[in-house]
């Protein structure tokens, strides 16, 4: 039976059947015809079926600040404020795996959950506790799902959980600190925090080639960085000053702040730059658990007794499909 979650098993299917009419005007038809059946069947059960309570999963992955869903970070906090709106979303999971990127992009992030944090009541001891220890017990791999804490009171706010699986370093950090529980796997690389600015230089071989480049600026810094410039000792300073360590220290404030109360590092190693496996990230008080993302969806699954549900999957479009019908089968 045809449903919104087996859409792209239906896409797939469309896909290896068709593939070889993909160069012929007969395929292109039959396939225009399927996929747009796919679009405005799942479009119209989407309509009729009425939401239920879930646990809302918000991913970040590969980098950040990238156009992509999972790494634009206006689109990824656009799904948390959705899932904070959802009355039906009862915890927000922010399933993490980036090698970092734009500060800016993480700092979003960041805020949208600060101020959320900010905004309402402050999550209980008790709700975390009954977070890690039901991650922490194996028998919730195994059992139907099913609440085995009683919430006897009104939910204070939504918890956020952040689930690192391959790595979380930099600008991820950043995204993610605020997160009422952090959990990595034993193996993931966390960490790297700190800021970094790319400038290659090519001068010496522009040299070495005989090859020159004129720039005319209104400013003796208006090339700072000029890669056809020999470096200068000065600007480098200068940049250092102006641009990386501003922006270094509004990491480690972030760092600070969300994490000061469980940190058992110093300064100096925690923003050396270095990155750390999860279970070192634990003994350091960066993250609070090691675990995998099986089992903290069957723990939180049980513990909340409702089902993940994926923000950050893009519905079909039919704008963007008729512009090119082709590109998410067979590539642009």
């Amino acid at each position: 039976m045809f449903t919104e979650s087996n859409q792209p098993e239906i896409v797939s299917l469309l896909k290896q059947h068709l593939s070889v009419y993909k160069r012929t005007n007969y395929g292109k038809v039959i396939l225009l015809g399927g996929v747009l059946i796919v679009g405005m069947v799942s479009n119209f059960i989407g309509l009729l079926n009425q939401e239920s309570e879930h646990i809302a999963v918000i991913q970040i992955s590969g980098e950040i600040g990238t156009q992509e869903d999972t790494g634009n970070g206006k689109k990824i906090s656009e799904h948390i404020l959705a899932a904070i709106k959802n009355d039906n979303a009862k915890v927000i999971v922010i399933e993490a795996s980036s090698p970092g990127g734009a500060p800016t992009d993480a700092q979003t992030i960041n805020e949208v959950i600060v101020k959320y944090k900010q905004w309402k009541a402050p999550l209980s001891a008790e709700t975390r506790t009954n977070i890690l220890e039901s991650i922490a017990n194996p028998a919730v791999m195994f059992e139907d799902s099913q609440p085995i804490k009683t919430q006897s009171q009104k939910q204070e706010r939504k918890p956020i959980v952040a689930v690192i699986t391959k790595q979380c370093a930099s600008a991820c950090i950043q995204a993610v600190i605020n997160a009422d529980v952090i959990i990595a796997q034993r193996a993931s690389l966390v960490g790297n925090i700190g800021v970094r600015l790319d400038s290659p230089n090519w001068s010496e071989l522009a040299n070495k080639l005989g090859v020159t480049n004129t720039v005319v600026t209104s400013a003796d810094l208006k090339d700072v960085l000029n890669p056809w410039k020999a470096i200068d000792p000065k600007q480098l300073q200068l940049v250092k000053d102006t641009l990386i360590k501003p922006v270094f220290e509004q990491f480690k404030s972030d760092v600070l702040f969300a994490r000061a109360d469980r940190l058992v590092v110093d300064e100096e190693t925690l923003f050396s730059g270095m990155a750390w496996t999860g279970s070192q990230s634990v003994s350091f008080g960066l993250v609070d658990v090691t675990s995998n993302p099986i089992e903290v969806r069957s723990a939180l699954e049980s513990l909340y007794g409702h089902p993940y549900k994926t923000y950050s999957k893009d519905s079909f479009n039919l704008g963007a499909f008729i512009s090119n019908p082709f590109a998410s089968l067979y590539g642009s």
